[in-house]
């Protein structure tokens, strides 16, 4: 996997006024190369202060590249940056080490966001794992789960090939973001936040702990879900059935499955025992209509397939 990480404006200047050993950009990418090695993937890392050298970039790498992450930074409200991620085709992670003031335009065009709450480098390091973990990674294989990561659950007894399952956190001192629901969620005022799409709503209340939100689209705004119809097994294959069948397009069903997802985090009902895997299947759905994680016929049958089993 080859990833394009891009740096916006005046991150040069990272750390310089703190005064804090190992807070310069040039740390943050020596984390960044450090950790790609032990992943296995490459990374091309590029910092401007120009935003046509950041749209120029985009253009140039995106027949060369897998993903990218990007820190949009004052940039964060640029048009033009969110039409090159869109016309690229490529999944992308805004990643931000500290929330913008306002909402990102940017976030528009990404898959995924990571915030941080400190100005640390745990973002990036969050979003290379993401995309190192398989989930945007297209490919003929049937298996629309993740990689398998080095220690793993046992697999279930049919299907082995097919896991929707997450790869499980692995051990460090600092809580992992929360991406998935199988990782423990991340507290305390130094947690990052992950969100796929806009700005996520504000703690429910204000004397608890942050926890990690996951919003698709433009955010949640609070609020009751949008229905309170319990989530199935059968719903899903119904939509995926429809799907193949000509009935839906593919927007349509990423859309239907991104309200879903919103609901489910929101604490709608779902199937008792099956909310992981339901969870699972609509982030493939919500994603499935973008070029660079499109789901084939073939797969869709697959993930209808674990459905059945799960």
């Amino acid at each position: 996997m080859r990833l394009l990480v891009l740096h916006g404006p005046n991150l040069p200047l990272l750390g310089v006024r703190d005064g804090v050993p190992g807070g310069t950009l040039s740390d943050l990418d020596a984390a960044l190369r450090a950790r790609a090695r032990e992943l296995g993937v490459e990374l091309e890392v590029l910092q401007s202060n120009h935003e046509g050298v950041l749209l120029d970039t985009l253009a140039e790498q995106r027949e060369a590249v897998d993903g990218v992450i990007v820190n949009p930074a004052g940039l964060f409200g640029s048009y033009a940056l969110k039409e090159a991620l869109e016309a690229v085709g490529l999944p992308a992670i805004e990643v931000m080490l500290r929330p913008p003031a306002r909402e990102s335009v940017v976030a528009e065009a990404c898959v995924l966001q990571v915030h941080g709450a400190t100005g640390g480098f745990d973002p990036y390091l969050q979003a290379l794992e993401t995309f190192a973990s398989g989930l945007f990674t297209p490919g003929p294989s049937k298996t629309l789960g993740r990689k398998k990561a080095p220690v793993v659950a046992p697999a279930p007894a049919k299907g082995a090939g097919k896991s929707l399952g997450r790869a499980p956190a692995k051990s460090t001192e600092k809580a992992p973001l929360a991406l998935v629901p199988s990782k423990a969620p991340a507290k305390g005022p130094g947690a990052s936040v992950k969100t796929l799409g806009r700005v996520a709503p504000p703690p429910e209340k204000a004397d608890a702990e942050p926890r990690p939100t996951k919003t698709l689209g433009r955010g949640a705004r609070g609020g009751a879900a949008t229905t309170s119809d319990l989530l199935t097994r059968a719903l899903v294959r119904q939509k995926v059935s429809e799907r193949l069948s000509g009935t839906l397009g593919d927007e349509a069903l990423a859309a239907w499955a991104r309200t879903r997802y919103e609901a489910v985090q929101r604490g709608a009902p779902a199937e008792q025992g099956q909310r992981e895997l339901l969870e699972e299947s609509l982030l493939r759905l919500t994603l499935s209509h973008l070029p660079a994680t499109r789901l084939s016929d073939e797969q869709l049958v697959d993930l209808m397939t674990r459905l059945d089993e799960g």
